[in-house]
C-alpha cells in the first residue's frame, strides 16, 4: 500500500470518528429544545429530568468532538501539508469564523448547563436553540471549505483550461498566472522526485508566485458550498436526533414505561420534518450542483461509462427530460480539444518557469489520465450511491410508520399497527427506532463516501492531486499507533457517553466531584 493511500484511509478515518460526535452535537440541540418546548407548556417535569440527562450526553460529547476534531485538524496539516495553500487562501475566511462560531458554541452551551432549571423555561430553550443554530453555522462553514476542495469556486476558467469537461468555476479570484505557475512548479517536483508537497514550503517559491487570491470571501460564492451546507448539515442533525430516538426507544422496550414513549413524541416531528426535507428539497440542490458542477462525478454517481438517456434523471439533475445523461465516452471527447499542447506550451505563458524534460508532455494525455483514473472508480461509486438512496428510502419509510404507530393518524396508524401487532408494541417502537438510526447512518456515511471519493482522482477538484499535497516524510509505525489511539478514544468516549445516558444525571456528579464539591 503506498504512502499516499494509507494517509487517505487514516484521514478518512479520523474523520468518520469525529463525525459520530459532530452528528450528536448538531442533533441534541433540537432533542433539549423539544423536551424543553413540551416541559414549558404542559410543566410535567419528566420532560425537565429528560432534558437534563440528554444535556449531560450533550455536554460529554461535545468536549469528545473537540478532541477528536482538534486531532484531525493536526493530522491534515501535518499529514497534507500541502492543503495549507488552500487553508490561507480560499479557506482562511470560512475557517476563521467557524472558530468564532466554536467559542460561541462553548459560551452558549457552558451557559445553559448551569442556568438549566434555574430560570424559567423559555429563556433555556432560548440558549439551547441559539447553541443549535450556531453549531449549525460551524457545520456550514466547515463544508464550505470541504466545497472549495471538491468545486474551487473563484477560478474562473482555470480548472477547465487544464479538463475541458469542467465548468468555469465563478468569477477569476486569483491571480491565474500565480495558480500556474504553482502549479507546474508542483508537476515538475513530482516527476522529479516523486512528492511534491515540499514545494510549497519554500520561502523562494512563495515569493517568486506572490498573492494568489484577491477575494478572501470567493469561497461563499459557491453555489455548490450552499447546497452541499443544508444537504450534509441536515444530515448531521437528522442523524443525531435518531441516536437519541434510539435511547429512548430501548428504554422503553427495557421498562414498557410510557414516559418513554411521551419523551419520543417530543422531538419525533422535528425528525420527521427534516428528513422528509432532505430528498424532497436540500437533495435536489445537491443533486443538480453536482451535475452542473462535478461532470465526472455525476457520470459516476449515474454508472454512465456512455452517454445515455434518462428522462426522468434528467429532469430531476437538468430540469429538462431530453437532456443527456453524459457519460466518460463524452467527457474523454472533449480532452481532444486540447489537440497537441503541451505542458510546455503552458509554461510558456508564465514567465519565471522552466520544465525541462518534461515540458513534452501533452496535456491531453493528462486529461485522459484523468478520466481513467476516476472512471475506474465507477462501478464501487456507482453502487454506493444506488445503496444510500436505498438507506434513504427506508429511513423515510420506516420513519413514517414508526410516527403512524406512536401517534393517531387515522387509517396510517391502523395499518401499522395491524402489520407490527406480531411484535407488541414495545419491541414494535424499538425495532423500528433501531431501523431508522442504522439507515440514517448508512445514508450519511455513504453520501459523504460518494462525495469525497467521487471526486477523484484530485484532491483539489480539476487541480491539485493527493500526490501533490501529501507529505513526503517517510511513514513509520507512529502513524499506525496515532490510528489506535484514535480509535480507543472514540470507544472509551462511545462508552462515556453510554455512561452518562444510562444512569440518572451522572454527569452532574462527575462534573461535582472533579470541581471537590458534594
Amino acid at each position: 500500500m503506498s504512502a499516499t493511500s494509507l494517509l487517505l484511509q487514516i484521514s478518512a478515518l479520523g474523520i468518520f470518528i469525529h463525525s459520530f460526535f459532530l452528528t450528536i452535537s448538531l442533533g441534541f440541540p433540537w432533542v433539549i429544545a423539544g423536551l424543553l418546548y413540551k416541559w414549558w407548556r404542559t410543566k410535567d417535569q419528566e420532560y425537565y429530568e429528560a432534558s437534563r440527562n440528554v444535556t449531560g450526553v450533550l455536554g460529554l460529547n461535545f468536549a469528545l468532538g473537540a478532541i477528536t476534531g482538534t486531532l484531525v485538524e493536526f493530522g491534515l496539516v501535518q499529514a497534507w501539508p500541502g492543503s495549507i495553500f488552500a487553508i490561507a487562501t480560499f479557506g482562511l475566511i470560512p475557517l476563521t469564523l467557524e472558530l468564532v462560531a466554536f467559542l460561541g458554541e462553548i459560551v452558549l452551551l457552558v451557559m445553559f448547563i448551569v442556568m438549566l432549571g434555574k430560570v424559567r423555561p423559555p429563556v433555556s430553550l432560548s440558549i439551547i436553540v441559539a447553541y443549535g443554530v450556531m453549531a449549525a453555522i460551524s457545520g456550514v462553514l466547515i463544508t464550505t471549505v470541504n466545497s472549495w476542495l471538491n468545486v474551487p469556486w473563484g477560478t474562473g476558467s482555470l480548472a477547465s483550461t487544464l479538463n475541458p469537461f469542467l465548468p468555469p468555476y465563478g468569477p477569476n479570484a486569483i491571480n491565474v498566472n500565480a495558480l500556474i505557475r504553482l502549479k507546474l512548479e508542483l508537476v515538475k517536483a513530482f516527476f522529479a522526485t516523486g512528492t511534491a508537497s515540499q514545494v510549497l514550503q519554500n520561502p523562494d517559491l512563495a515569493k517568486m508566485i506572490g498573492v494568489t487570491l484577491s477575494d478572501p470571501y470567493a469561497a461563499f460564492g459557491s453555489p455548490y458550498a450552499w447546497a452541499s451546507a443544508v444537504h450534509n448539515v441536515n444530515a448531521g442533525i437528522i442523524v443525531g436526533i435518531s441516536f437519541a430516538l434510539v435511547g429512548y426507544a430501548y428504554r422503553f422496550l427495557k421498562t414498557g414505561q410510557a414516559k418513554y414513549v411521551r419523551i419520543l413524541k417530543a422531538f419525533l416531528p422535528i425528525l420527521l420534518i427534516l428528513l422528509i426535507l432532505q430528498p424532497t428539497l436540500f437533495g435536489d440542490f445537491m443533486g443538480k450542483a453536482v451535475a452542473f458542477q462535478q461532470p465526472t462525478k455525476f457520470a459516476l454517481m449515474e454508472g454512465a461509462s456512455n452517454t445515455t438517456q434518462n428522462p426522468l434523471v434528467a429532469f430531476l439533475a437538468y430540469g429538462d427530460p431530453q437532456h443527456p445523461i453524459i457519460g466518460f465516452d463524452t467527457l474523454k471527447q472533449q480532452c481532444n480539444s486540447l489537440g497537441s499542447m503541451t505542458l510546455g506550451d503552458l509554461a510558456s505563458l508564465t514567465p519565471n518557469v522552466t520544465l525541462g524534460s518534461i515540458s513534452s508532455v501533452s496535456l491531453k494525455s493528462v486529461c485522459l489520465s484523468n478520466l481513467s483514473s476516476s472512471e475506474s472508480r465507477l462501478p464501487l461509486i456507482n453502487a454506493v450511491y444506488c445503496l444510500k438512496i436505498v438507506f434513504g428510502i427506508v429511513d423515510l419509510v420506516v420513519l413514517l410508520g414508526l410516527v403512524a404507530l406512536i401517534f393517531n393518524l387515522g387509517l396510517l396508524s391502523r395499518l401499522t399497527r395491524r402489520v407490527v401487532s406480531r411484535l407488541g408494541n414495545r419491541k414494535s417502537v424499538f425495532l423500528l427506532s433501531l431501523l431508522v438510526v442504522v439507515a440514517s447512518i448508512f445514508a450519511s456515511g455513504l453520501g459523504w463516501f460518494v462525495r469525497e471519493d467521487g471526486r477523484k482522482p484530485w484532491t483539489v477538484y480539476g487541480l491539485l492531486y493527493p500526490e501533490e499535497l501529501v507529505t513526503p516524510v517517510p511513514i513509520g509505525p507512529i502513524v499506525i499507533v496515532f490510528a489506535i489511539l484514535f480509535v480507543a478514544v472514540a470507544i472509551v468516549g462511545i462508552y462515556g457517553i453510554y455512561v452518562v445516558s444510562t444512569r440518572r444525571l451522572k454527569f452532574i456528579e462527575l462534573l461535582k466531584k472533579g470541581a471537590g464539591v458534594e
